[in-house]
């Protein structure tokens, strides 16, 4: 089996590495597999590109995601079904955080499919076509290769990809990935010019007019941003409409590190009644509140649905469309709708035409408060303290789902500083995998993870994958030996009490590196808060990777959610009147 052409044209597979290689993204993850042999060896021999073989393929869907989140794309390959199912939950928090990944998945021959073949990795019905449904339901668009189709279908999905800033599937059956394209290939371009669709004049005049009237009579705006600016790459734009007009902002939680937080006009974290100091207050007082690029509004942005917005009052600017809310003749409110109107377009339009405020006075956000002494045992204050004192600029912050996420949120990031979280999708695990391909994307920046243990025995073997590809992170390991975030939504605040199923295996977390093959690790567990600053220090000293085993124990829980607000997640018991 081979993929070099022997003709002029290049082979399916060989074409479709390629062009997304065109794109600038130099590093594509997976696992391979006899399906998808062509694809793997397409990537193994193209100039530039470099296979990241991953310890299993939710891992390399993670890492991809990270990846992605730092260049703007990345390339994901895994084997049909058993590959692309066990993927599939990395996939689809990337549809739900905007993340585009386009996933490269090798199937069954056509010859097998049209004699419905009992295959490896199928039901034995002779269906081999019907997994597709999953691809559906994980991607923005999806391909099935021909060699007839090949280049337009290519430029279909990265277009969609793009546009959309979710995954893209594309599956290519073993025979065709073989096969040369048929047609004048398509020489790509880099990320930064690759075609997105544009603005309909029209509207974008209509909107622009409807909203420089909403400002106009505004007396006290601001702005939240969305975590949808980082992934279009419009922070130079979003600064540059901060700039023109004055309007403070505020961060919800999956938009956190998304600017400076040094900056002037920054409020702090806006998360309903979570808000940090009187940022509530201002952003729920103001006369109108702009939302750039849609805030999710989800749970875990809200602090379970607290957010109090009146949406008369809320203009939002989508990635692809504007709404503006308004109070309707009879009473209730309504939005008015623009579209298709690029985010980029608006916010250059606005940047342009929209008056100057007087930034009003307000408070400055304070670090994360300073606890524990030194001798001390470790807490989660006392950690995320040190913490705070530690990041330096540049770093990348990287907090897995679970405890983590409910308090790094609270540190304030220095100058250049960027925070990653998987704060809608929610996978514990994710962060392990995802801090590899963040390093990948940026060797230039220093990337520290914070990860509790139940969400690292989910996937700690992408440990292993880091020393071969020698990334130097930094990982910061909290082991209380329990799911602990699942004992404060459970309402538990008393370690006596935590459920046998949220108890974990004891593992010994500082000597997985070296058991993995990572050479050079500095690598020691911790009790107390004089060890934690001692490793801490050596840390950032270190030429290679840390692991940083803290051993805070279930004794130091997190506060239990108050029985409230478990009510406004879950609203398992009966209305209220």
């Amino acid at each position: 089996m081979t993929s070099k052409s022997t003709t002029s044209n290049p082979l399916v597979a060989e074409y479709v590495v390629q062009r997304l290689a065109a794109l600038g993204i130099k590093h594509a993850f997976g696992v391979p597999g006899d399906y998808s042999f062509p694809i793997d060896i397409a990537i193994e021999t193209c100039d530039g590109l470099t296979w990241i073989g991953c310890s299993n393929e939710l891992n390399a869907a993670y890492s991809a995601d990270g990846y992605a989140r730092i260049y703007g794309a990345a390339i994901l390959s895994t084997t049909y079904v058993v590959g692309e199912t066990a993927a599939l939950a990395g996939v689809m928090g990337c549809k739900a955080e905007r993340v585009p990944v386009f996933h490269l998945v090798g199937a069954p021959s056509t010859r097998l499919t049209r004699t419905r073949r009992h295959m490896h990795h199928s039901f034995a019905d002779g269906e081999l076509d019907q997994f597709r449904a999953l691809a559906e339901v994980s991607a923005c668009a999806c391909a099935y290769l021909t060699p007839q189709n090949t280049i337009a279908e290519m430029e279909r999905v990265i277009f969609a990809a793009l546009s959309q800033r979710r995954p893209a599937y594309i599956q290519i059956p073993q025979d065709y990935a073989l096969m040369p394209i048929v047609g004048v290939p398509v020489d790509g371009v880099p990320l930064a010019e690759a075609p997105t669709f544009s603005s309909n004049a029209l509207e974008l005049d209509a909107a622009l007019t409807a909203i420089m009237a909403r400002l106009a009579k505004a007396k006290s705006p601001v702005i939240l941003p969305a975590f949808t600016i980082a992934r279009y790459g419009l922070q130079k734009e979003l600064e540059a409409l901060l700039t023109a007009t004055g309007i403070p902002f505020a961060m919800p939680g999956m938009s956190k590190g998304l600017l400076s937080e040094s900056h002037p006009l920054y409020l702090g974290m806006y998360n309903g009644e979570s808000s940090q100091g009187d940022v509530g207050k201002i952003v729920e007082g103001a006369d109108l509140v702009l939302d750039v690029g849609g805030v999710a509004y989800c749970d875990g942005d809200t602090d379970a649905f607290s957010a109090h917005l009146d949406s008369s009052k809320v203009v939002t600017v989508w990635p692809d469309h504007v709404e503006i809310g308004f109070v309707a003749e009879t009473g209730g409110c309504g939005n008015a709708t623009y579209g298709p109107i690029h985010m980029k377009d608006i916010l250059e339009a606005l940047t342009n035409k929209a008056p100057k405020f007087k930034t009003p006075a307000f408070s400055r956000p304070a670090p994360f408060p300073a606890s524990g002494a030194s001798g001390d045992q470790v807490t989660v204050a006392s950690f995320y303290s040190r913490l705070q004192q530690f990041l330096a600029p540049g770093d990348v912050l990287i907090v897995d789902a679970g405890t983590s996420s409910l308090v790094a949120t609270a540190l304030l990031l220095p100058d250049g500083a960027q925070f990653q979280h998987q704060l809608l999708w929610a996978c514990i695990g994710w962060g392990t995998a995802a801090a590899l391909g963040v390093a990948l994307a940026d060797p230039s920046r220093r990337v520290i993870l914070i990860q509790g243990d139940g969400g690292h025995q989910l996937t700690a073997n992408q440990i292993g994958v880091m020393g071969r590809y020698r990334v130097n992170p930094i990982i910061l390991l909290l082991n209380n030996g329990i799911f602990g975030v699942e004992e404060i939504f459970q309402g538990n605040n008393n370690p006596d009490k935590i459920r046998n199923f949220d108890r974990l295996a004891p593992w010994q977390y500082h000597k997985l590196p070296e058991a993995m093959g990572c050479r050079d690790w500095l690598c020691t567990s911790v009790e107390t808060n004089a060890e934690i600053d001692a490793a801490l220090e050596k840390a950032r000293k270190h030429p290679g990777a840390a692991y940083i085993e803290i051993l805070v124990g279930c004794e130091k829980l997190v506060p239990a959610a108050p029985p409230e607000v478990l009510d406004r997640i879950y609203q398992t018991g009966p209305p209220k009147a």
